[in-house]
């Protein structure tokens, strides 16, 4: 089977573990910080715990999960670059844990250091965003286009700034 063929699992799987162990929680969950400041919870930790039961089901290749220590998160990168999977079970725990509908399963499958298969789905707008290496990407399982022209300047593009990464420029709590 070609990774191409795995992205409807891939997709099903991210529907589903947002379902059963993040939309239960949403707007009813406590929150903790990790050591550089991040929050997480009670989801983002059941999230990866069904991501990395499941995901070996679809390609049998490690997880490598954001709420991972460091370490551990530098030792399967260095050592599995014939497949590993790549998860962040909550992206926007801060919007998650403050009640926006903004944040999403996000999961990627690289190899040689290279996404070959990813999804991104964001439950609460029911968006999902899959792509695989060679055949495009799709929201909601229709093609997204190609966009032909880039932005010529700074000005003209959209970024997104996370201050915990500003370093002593950033304020915490």
């Amino acid at each position: 089977m070609s990774d191409f063929e795995r992205l409807s699992d891939l997709v099903a799987l991210a529907r589903r573990v947002a379902a059963e162990e993040i939309m239960p929680r949403f707007q009813q969950v406590a929150s903790a910080r990790k050591h550089d400041g991040s929050l997480f919870t009670e989801a983002d930790m059941a999230s990866q715990a069904a991501l990395q039961r499941e995901l070996p089901k679809i390609v049998n290749c490690p997880v490598l999960g954001e709420e991972m220590s460091v370490a551990e998160q530098k030792a399967l990168w260095a050592d599995h670059q014939d497949g590993l999977w790549i998860v962040d079970p909550i992206d926007g725990t801060t919007n998650f844990v403050h009640g926006l509908p903004h944040f999403s399963v996000s999961i990627a499958l690289f190899r040689q250091g290279r996404p070959v298969l990813g999804v991104v789905y964001v439950p609460a707008l029911d968006e999902c965003f899959s792509a695989a290496a060679g055949y495009g990407a799709w929201m909601n399982g229709r093609p997204l286009p190609l966009r032909q022209e880039v932005p010529k300047s700074l000005c003209e593009a959209v970024a997104a700034v996370e201050p915990k990464y500003l370093g002593g420029m950033a304020l915490r709590p």
